[in-house]
This record gives structure tokens, C-alpha cells and sequence, in this order.
């Protein structure tokens, strides 16, 4: 044999005995990186260099389907949920049975005729049916540092196989690296995501739905017979109905403590905003008189009467803190609702009021009296109205004509539309107490309509350059007198016929 074939076949040999060894090392010599008595550290900012990163412990190992029962125990007090998830047995063509999963229905104890807050039973649920550890942290000798002297809340899991759970939960690690847990049995102390112990702390409040009375079937079931605002905000009740005069454009009229229309856009939010509310959550269900006195519902900031077709509505509302945070008592359950959820909350008796003095349609009036400086001026309205048919369109066409008289004058309809227009002008400056008893009248406007009602807007000497104003005997408020000065000059001037300015 050749000296340099020999050689090779030695240096082969030496290249296959030292693979062998090292081979022998791996299989044989402890892991030391994933040793469970790694010893145990608290988790703080260089926890990645002082503890062994493990494996995830999969702590517990089930369905929520498979859940029989969770016992709750934590800072906001006691309850049992119940889990029952139905199965429908079905049999194929050839025989074979199987079986199809329901939706899973939660009962919670002591509530069971109240609807559950969709997703919350479910949020404890998932967390109880599995558990699993990013890390064990501790081997129990130190419980107290992770908060397990006094765990925050302790749970207990009850199985549809027999299998039975319970879960402590401790302290939250720093800089939100999760959650300290422990289980019965187990002396161990794990690292869970916080996310996934999260249902562990909600109470049952926290399971009750945040739905207030119920949304219409339709628009017929938004129909009010009427609707009272009470309370300190409004010092005396505000009364809403609806309105049957055509004169003004206004859905809603206040028949208490004034009798005016409402401010369209205010009131038409608020009576929407009535009959189903979302709250933030449920503070407490069937509160004793004492409890209710303790959230201040028992003088109440905003109360709220109304009655539908299908459901009486009725509430009790304290004022918003200075995060806009308030109680709702409705039906024997308290509420934390934002103020930003409903708007008669913030809305006072001026806001639901029409900003101008009096706003009648135009088309709906058919005679106007203004009365200034010791004369009467009576402006007749008469619409004539036919009907002609056009062959091109094979439509019937109506034609109204409009004619406006004053004193035997006609006027003609362009100077009276810029002199209606200035008339109904009008804004409130700020609402008065008291009717100006003694006050010197110095307008008096009165509009006659189509269906036989009157509205009456009497405009009196006033201070401060604003004029006091009575709308129909009730309503009294101040308007500018820069207003009344106008409209006493061009009364005149729009009865003969001349050209008014236009405040627009």
C-alpha cells in the first residue's frame, strides 16, 4: 500500500472518531438551558438577562364550550356565571349520528330574568377555558412579592367532563410584561399575557347588558303621547307635544311652562335620544333608597318622562362630573353614562326654545296686523289658486296668484316679501322672568292664519337698548330695539306701496 493512501485513511478514521464523540456529548450531558430549577427572579427591567426564557406552559387545556361553571371572587365582590352550550343530534343517510354545537348560553346567578352584555361572559370564558404561561417565574416561596397574599381575584372553573380549576390571580409585572398567576395545587407562579387575565377581574355588573329601553319597530313606535323634562336643570317641568299648526315650521310645540313652538333642530334631537340609550356601564341593580341617596338620584338633575306605544320611559340623571360622567336611574338599575350619549343632559329651558321671536310660513298666513305709534296697519293676504291642464306634459299645472292689500292699496308682492321677511326677523336676546307689567307698548304684530289660529308678538320700551317681548300672552323674552325701531318705519312705507330695505 502507498504511504499517502495510508494517511488518508487514518486522517478518515481520526475525522469519524471525534464526530462519534461529540455525538455522545450532545445526547448524554444535561440541557442546563431549560432547567426547571433555574432560580427565580422578579420581573424587572433586565429580566431578559436574569431569567431562562422557557418554553410556554399550557397550564390549562379546554374549550369554552366545555364550561359548566366559573365562580368569581375579586375586588368587586362575589357571582357565579353559568355556561350551558346546547347540541343538536343529527343522524345522516347511512346511519352515523353526529352532533352540532349551539350557541353558548351564559346565566348569570341572581340575575337570570336580565339580558348579558354581548362579549363579556364570553371575555371570562375564553380566559377560563385555556391557560397557558409565557414563563415560571417563581417555585411559591416568595407569593406575597407577586401579590398572592391577597390575590385580586380567585376563580373557580368548573368542567362538563368533572375537571375543576382554580385560578388566583396576582399582581401585574412592571412595564406591562403581563400577569402574575397561580393555580390550585400548583406552587408555582406563572407570567400570563395581561390580555388573557383580564376577564378574571370583571365583576358582574361588568356582565349585565348596557342597553336602555329598547329602539321602535318601527317609526310608528317613536310616536310619543308626550314628553316631560324635569329636574334642577330646568326648575320647572318642560312639557313636549307635538304640533298640529301648520303656521310654523316646527315638529314639536312646548305647551309648559310657556306655550310656544320648540326649537326645531334642539328638541329634535332630544326626543331622539330618549327611548333607547347605551350606557357606559351597570353601577348597581334593584339600589335601596339609601344606595340611590349615595349617587345623588335622589334629587335628581334631569328627569325624563315619556310614553310610546309599547314602552313607558323614565329617568332620573345626575349632573356630569368634570369628566362628563353621570348616573341614570331607569327600572331599578343605575348607569354611568357619558353626557356626549344623550343631549337633554346639557341642553337648558333657553336652548329648547326658537331662537327667533316669532317664524309663522309664509304661505300659511292670510292676514298681518301691525300696530305702531297709535295706527293700525292690516295687510290682507288672498292666494287664488286654478288648476290647467298641459297637453305636452299631459299634466294637470296649479297657478297660484298672490294678492296683498293694505288699506284699499294693493301692494305688490315683491316689496310685501322683503317687508314679511324683515316682520319675522326677530331673534330673543335673553328670556325674562317676569312680563314687563307698566312697560309702554310699542309693537304689536298679529298674524291671522289659514286654519283659524293667531299668534301675537307685542314689543314694549325697554333698557340697554333690548325691548321686552311677549309672544301670545306667555312668552317673554328682550329683542333688539334697533329691530322695532325698523320695523315701526317701514310699516308705513310697505303700506303705500314702497320699497323697504332689506335686512339681509
Amino acid at each position: 500500500m502507498k504511504k499517502t493512501t495510508k494517511t488518508l485513511i487514518i486522517a478518515i478514521v481520526s475525522v469519524v472518531l471525534l464526530v462519534g464523540a461529540a455525538l455522545l456529548v450532545y445526547f448524554f450531558v444535561p440541557d442546563k438551558s431549560n432547567d426547571d430549577d433555574t432560580p427565580a427572579t422578579l420581573l424587572s427591567d433586565n429580566t431578559d438577562t436574569e431569567m431562562e426564557v422557557e418554553d410556554h406552559y399550557h397550564l390549562v387545556s379546554h374549550i369554552p364550550a366545555e364550561i359548566k361553571t366559573m365562580e368569581v371572587e375579586n375586588e368587586t365582590g362575589k357571582y357565579t356565571l353559568l355556561s350551558e352550550t346546547p347540541k343538536t343530534e343529527t343522524t345522516a343517510s347511512d346511519g352515523t349520528t353526529s352532533f352540532l354545537t349551539d350557541a353558548t348560553v351564559y346565566t348569570l346567578v341572581g340575575y337570570e330574568d336580565m339580558e348579558l352584555l354581548t362579549g363579556s361572559p364570553d371575555t371570562l370564558a375564553n380566559d377560563c377555558a385555556s391557560i397557558t404561561a409565557s414563563r415560571k417565574v417563581n417555585d411559591g416561596s416568595a407569593k406575597a412579592d407577586f401579590g398572592f397574599d391577597t390575590p385580586r381575584a380567585t376563580v373557580k372553573i368548573e368542567y362538563t367532563n368533572g375537571d375543576r380549576v382554580t385560578v388566583y390571580v396576582g399582581n401585574d409585572a412592571d412595564d406591562n410584561k403581563g400577569t402574575y398567576l397561580m393555580l390550585d395545587g400548583d406552587e408555582n407562579v406563572y407570567l400570563v399575557d395581561t390580555e388573557s387575565a383580564d376577564g378574571f377581574l370583571m365583576g358582574a355588573m361588568d356582565m349585565l347588558s348596557t342597553e336602555i329601553g329598547s329602539a321602535a319597530n318601527d317609526d310608528s313606535g317613536n310616536v310619543f303621547s308626550k314628553m316631560i323634562f324635569g329636574g334642577s336643570l330646568f326648575g320647572e317641568d318642560v312639557v313636549l307635544e307635538y304640533s298640529d299648526n301648520a303656521a310654523f315650521s316646527a315638529s314639536y310645540v312646548i305647551t309648559s311652562p310657556d306655550s310656544t313652538i320648540a326649537n326645531e333642530e334642539t328638541v329634535t334631537y332630544m326626543v331622539n335620544n330618549v327611548r333607547n340609550l347605551t350606557a357606559e356601564k351597570v353601577i348597581a341593580v334593584s339600589p335601596d333608597d339609601e344606595k340611590v341617596k349615595s349617587y345623588g338620584l335622589d334629587e335628581p338633575y334631569v328627569t325624563v318622562e315619556a310614553e310610546y306605544p309599547d314602552l313607558k320611559v323614565s329617568y332620573k340623571a345626575t349632573k356630569p362630573d368634570e369628566d362628563g360622567m353621570f348616573y341614570l336611574l331607569s327600572s331599578g338599575i343605575i348607569y354611568q353614562m357619558d353626557k356626549n350619549a344623550v343631549p337633554w343632559i346639557n341642553y337648558t329651558y333657553d336652548q329648547l326654545i326658537p331662537t327667533s321671536v316669532m317664524s309663522p310660513k309664509y304661505v300659511n298666513v292670510d292676514k298681518v296686523t301691525v300696530e305702531a305709534d297709535g295706527k293700525k296697519y292690516e295687510f290682507d293676504i288672498k292666494r287664488d289658486t286654478t288648476v290647467s291642464y298641459n297637453a305636452d306634459s299631459d299634466t294637470d299645472v296649479e297657478t297660484t296668484v298672490t294678492t296683498v292689500t293694505c288699506g284699499g292699496n294693493n301692494i305688490s308682492e315683491e316689496v310685501f316679501n322683503i317687508y314679511f321677511q324683515n316682520l319675522t326677523s326677530a331673534k330673543r336676546s335673553d328670556m325674562i322672568a317676569d312680563m314687563p307689567e307698566g312697560k309702554k307698548e310699542l309693537l304689536k304684530v298679529t298674524y291671522n292664519f289659514s286654519d283659524g289660529k293667531t299668534g301675537t308678538a307685542v314689543y314694549y320700551e325697554g333698557e340697554n337698548r333690548k325691548c321686552p317681548v311677549v309672544v301670545n300672552d306667555t312668552l317673554a323674552s328682550t329683542a333688539f330695539e334697533s329691530y322695532v325701531t325698523k320695523i315701526i318705519a317701514d310699516t308705513p312705507l310697505a303700506a303705500s306701496n314702497k320699497t323697504v330695505d332689506s335686512v339681509y
